[in-house]
């Protein structure tokens, strides 16, 4: 079972969003330098075909990334309030942030977490404004900390 720190749990979501702005960016600067060769030779259509090929995946992409950015500021939502919920949870139990781990990056009912040796099980009211911690014991006590 793995347990996530509050520094992976901050850091952890911005990975995947800076690759595909590379990636698209990338296929700009790609589309540029081809359309560039396309009117210095304007008789020659293979960088004419070119330059359609790269807007066509210059289109895709960013049609991906629209589809994919409900879902990343929905996920980002749901991180940054496990970010929020560890901190609340360290100033009531009266604990250093970073002796608490969690068993998701997203806020969700039913997720294990772990401060220091123990572990509890967060139940979420349904409009998820409150919780009770119930504590629990692990059947296979074997876990994975993951702090960065």
């Amino acid at each position: 079972m793995r347990f996530y720190g509050i520094d992976y749990l901050q850091t952890q979501s911005n990975i995947n969003d800076y690759l595909k702005y590379i990636i698209i960016f990338s296929a700009l600067f790609i589309l540029i330098v081809v359309f560039s060769l396309y009117m210095r030779h304007r008789l020659q259509t293979k960088y004419r075909d070119l330059t359609i090929i790269v807007f066509l995946f210059l289109l895709f992409i960013s049609g991906v990334q629209y589809a994919d950015y409900t879902d990343s500021q929905n996920i980002h939502s749901q991180s940054s309030q496990m970010v929020n919920f560890v901190r609340v949870l360290s100033q009531e139990k009266k604990v250093n942030v970073n002796s608490i781990f969690s068993s998701s990056v997203q806020l969700s009912d039913g997720i294990i977490v772990k401060i220091n040796e123990f572990y509890y099980r967060v139940n979420l009211s349904p409009d998820q404004k409150t919780y009770t911690l119930e504590e629990v014991s692990l059947v296979n006590p074997e876990i994975e900390i993951i702090k960065n």
